[in-house]
C-alpha cells in the first residue's frame, strides 16, 4: 500500500467534509454531528491554512483516493499562539492500517521545523480507544479531561479527554 502526504487544496473540501459525515454517524468518534459538518466550512478552514500559512492541512492519498485528513492549526491569541490544535481523521474502511501514524507524523516533523509551535493539543473522546491508543504511541499524554462533556443521541456520555505533545524542549 502505497500513501502519499499532500498538502490540501481547495478542490479536496466536499469530499473532506463528506468523509467526516460518514465517521459522525457513528457516536463516540467526532464531536460533531453529520448535519453539522458543511462543505463551506471546510472551504472557508483550507482557505484560511493556504492563505495565512500558519497552520498545516494535510491529505493522505491511497492510489488517487483520498483516506486521510490532519490539521494543524495555531490558537489565534499572541499568549497561546505557540499552541496548536490537532484534528485528525482516517476515512472510514481505512482506519486500522497506519494512515493516521503517518499522517500525525508528518504534522508532529512539520510543527517541529515551523519555528513557533511548541506544543500540539487536541481533544479526543473517551470511546475512541483506537485513537487514544495512537496517541500515546506517538508521544501525547493526556493533560485532562472533561467528564461527560459529549452527549450522544441516545443519552450515553463520553469524557473529552484533552492530549498534548510538546514538540519544542524547553
Amino acid at each position: 500500500m502505497n500513501i502519499v502526504i499532500r498538502q490540501v487544496t481547495l478542490a479536496d473540501a466536499s469530499l473532506l467534509a463528506k468523509a467526516q459525515r460518514e465517521i459522525a454517524i457513528e457516536p463516540g468518534l467526532l464531536v460533531s454531528r453529520p448535519t453539522e459538518l458543511m462543505d463551506q466550512k471546510f472551504e472557508s478552514t483550507i482557505l484560511k491554512v493556504l492563505q495565512d500559512k500558519q497552520g498545516q492541512y494535510l491529505v493522505a492519498e491511497c492510489e488517487g483516493e483520498i483516506v486521510g485528513q490532519g490539521l494543524l492549526e495555531p490558537l489565534h491569541l499572541e499568549a497561546i499562539c505557540h499552541v496548536a490544535h490537532l484534528t485528525l481523521v482516517v476515512h472510514k474502511g481505512w482506519q486500522g492500517k497506519g494512515i493516521g501514524k503517518i499522517l500525525l507524523k508528518h504534522l508532529i516533523d512539520w510543527a517541529k521545523a515551523s519555528g513557533n509551535i511548541e506544543k500540539i493539543e487536541l481533544h479526543v473522546r473517551s470511546s475512541n480507544s483506537r485513537a487514544i491508543a495512537l496517541y500515546k504511541k506517538m508521544g501525547f499524554h493526556e493533560e485532562g479531561r472533561l467528564k461527560n462533556r459529549v452527549k450522544f443521541q441516545d443519552r450515553h456520555y463520553a469524557d473529552d479527554i484533552l492530549m498534548a505533545l510538546f514538540v519544542k524542549k524547553f
